[in-house]
């Protein structure tokens, strides 16, 4: 598969913070420097953000949550996102904790909702490796010791193009406007699965 691109140029817009990416949030900041202590690489860092994303905030789908969340720090204190808002707050640890991060899109087949829909993860930068990586927070693993290999896109699905699913290799440096305004629109996560769109 070929490397994600990034949308900007220049590595600071990747970490900036905004009212969506509020990594000066107390609580954020200080989960970050919690989840990176000790460690002085950026892969090691990005592993635990990673494994405390995935396994630790759950979807808000899967809980049956009734509350949007949005922020990284709303999600953080609710402990529940859908994919979009547990990709800001995976985006707002690794910024805090000085790892490029983005946002990255796929149209995925929802058998429950019968329809295509968006479906939103993260990409980070790993100096170390000099490269963009996909990781996707939402997919549980099947196995215990399962974490994103950083050679490999291993936690983000393969779409299935002959059903109408598409891939967008693109790091895109902010949330995407479109996804914004639904998250803004809906008063609870059944209204908020309606509004999702089938494409960017």
């Amino acid at each position: 598969m070929p490397d994600p691109n990034p949308d900007k140029s220049d590595m600071s817009d990747y970490l900036e913070n905004s009212d969506i990416i509020d990594f000066d949030h107390p609580l954020v900041s200080q989960t970050a420097e919690q989840l990176t202590y000790g460690l002085k690489d950026s892969l090691s860092k990005a592993r635990e953000i990673y494994k405390f994303t995935r396994d630790h905030i759950f979807n808000s789908i899967e809980i049956n949550a009734t509350s949007v969340t949005k922020t990284a720090s709303e999600v953080l204190d609710k402990g529940h996102g859908i994919c979009f808002a547990k990709a800001h707050l995976l985006a707002a640890l690794m910024r805090a904790s000085g790892i490029p991060a983005g946002f990255c899109y796929q149209v995925v087949y929802d058998e429950d909702l019968e329809r295509l829909i968006v479906h939103g993860f993260n990409g980070i930068y790993i100096k170390e490796l000099d490269k963009w990586l996909r990781i996707d927070a939402c997919f549980q693993p099947d196995i215990n010791d399962w974490e994103f290999d950083p050679f490999k896109e291993s936690t983000v699905k393969s779409v299935r193009k002959e059903i109408g699913e598409s891939d967008d290799l693109t790091v895109y440096h902010a949330p995407n406007k479109k996804i914004l305004k639904i998250l803004n629109a809906a008063d609870t996560v059944e209204e908020l699965l309606h509004l999702i769109p089938s494409e960017i």
